[in-house]
């Protein structure tokens, strides 16, 4: 064996070469391996953010109102109101009356991004709205069993507790604004 076959300059043997692949099929192997542990960490990681948060939904369900901040769509100014809101089966759903002639609405059509309060939780979602006739009358049926005035608003005639339906997508606790 010659000088340079010592050092690894040389050109290489059979068995040098099928270590080196070896060594390479171990090396992908193992991190793929990692790949799969970090991919499966966070998935369970996503998954328990996932339901604090359903749980700290649950325990607010009850509250009578929450409070939506939207972008001003003329004036780009954040705008707060309080609102009427339904949380049902993971869902959490918000309805504009006026037949969606509100101001809060029509900031979301133009954004549709919010921040909402609900009691001392703080979130933020995006709007999707509904358009489905049946899921909307699903989540009117949901308003009048929470809220008495628009069981009984409905009875007279009243549009409360039929308005437009928006469903709050993509929704995550944010730190609470001072």
């Amino acid at each position: 064996m010659t000088h340079c076959d010592k050092e690894g300059t040389g050109p290489s043997t059979d068995r040098q070469k099928a270590t080196r692949s070896l060594f390479t099929a171990r090396e992908r192997h193992r991190a793929g391996l990692m790949l799969l542990f970090v991919s499966l960490f966070m998935g369970t990681l996503g998954h328990a953010q996932e339901n604090r948060l359903q749980d700290a939904l649950a325990q607010v369900a009850n509250e009578s109102t929450l409070e939506i901040t939207t972008i001003g769509r003329k004036s780009g100014k954040p705008r707060t109101k309080p609102i009427w809101f339904v949380y049902d089966q993971g869902a959490l759903y918000i309805q504009s009356g006026q037949e969606g002639k509100t101001h809060w609405y029509r900031n979301l059509q133009k954004n549709p991004q919010m921040q909402l309060k609900i009691g001392q939780l703080t979130l933020t979602g995006r709007a999707q709205f509904m358009t489905d006739t049946a899921e909307s009358e699903r989540v009117h049926d949901l308003f009048r069993s929470k809220y008495s005035l628009a069981r009984v608003a409905g009875f007279v005639g009243s549009s409360i507790g039929h308005g437009k339906v928006i469903l709050v997508e993509d929704l995550a606790e944010a730190p609470p604004q001072e």
